[in-house]
């Protein structure tokens, strides 16, 4: 089994779970045992400066949206480039923080590029490997850019399908062969 960690996870058009519909996900673990990984096109309405009081027992006047990275409850996630605060890399030169210090740290620092995340997107053994055979999901190397954006959040769905390139269309259209000359379709 070759580990997805560190590609994205991009939903097909066929996948027609209502929270995953046209999401991208940075897969942070992939083995035997299971996977997890966080969406990154889902911003909440809801700031850190709404939430830091209760999070970090201080107010903090930022407007830093935070993301729904999944389904899965689980605490407060960063994504950041700082590798002194880092609990885990994602990506060369990409971090993940679960950490409450070190979180509180990159928060009162406002620290940027950051991405805010709750919750996060978990499959049991083998279950991420039945939805490929759904072709519920196309995998693709995640880059730093994929993750830090200003863009809306529909658009990294369409930038990273483009990305994807026409060799991987034949997944987004569920077509097992491609014809040479598709006027014989």
């Amino acid at each position: 089994m070759k580990s997805l960690k560190g590609h994205l996870l991009i939903a097909s058009p066929t996948l027609v779970t209502p929270f995953f519909s046209k999401t991208v996900i940075l897969m942070l673990e992939h083995s035997e045992s299971g996977a997890m990984g966080v969406v990154l096109n889902r911003p909440s309405e809801h700031t850190i400066g709404e939430i830091s009081e209760q999070l970090l027992d201080e107010q903090v006047d930022w407007d830093q949206s935070i993301h729904i990275g999944g389904p899965v409850p689980g605490p407060i996630m960063i994504l950041h480039t700082d590798p002194i605060r880092a609990d885990a890399t994602a990506l060369p030169g990409l971090y993940t923080t679960v950490d409450a210090t070190k979180a509180r740290e990159l928060v009162l620092k406002r620290e940027e590029p950051i991405m805010i995340i709750a919750n996060y997107s978990g499959w049991g053994p083998g279950q991420l490997e039945s939805e490929f055979g759904e072709d519920s999901w196309v995998t693709f190397p995640a880059k730093i850019e994929h993750v830090f954006r200003t863009s809306e959040e529909r658009e990294l769905w369409d930038e990273v399908v483009k990305q994807a390139g026409a060799k991987r269309l034949s997944d987004f259209l569920g077509l097992r062969e491609i014809p040479l000359d598709p006027s014989f379709n």
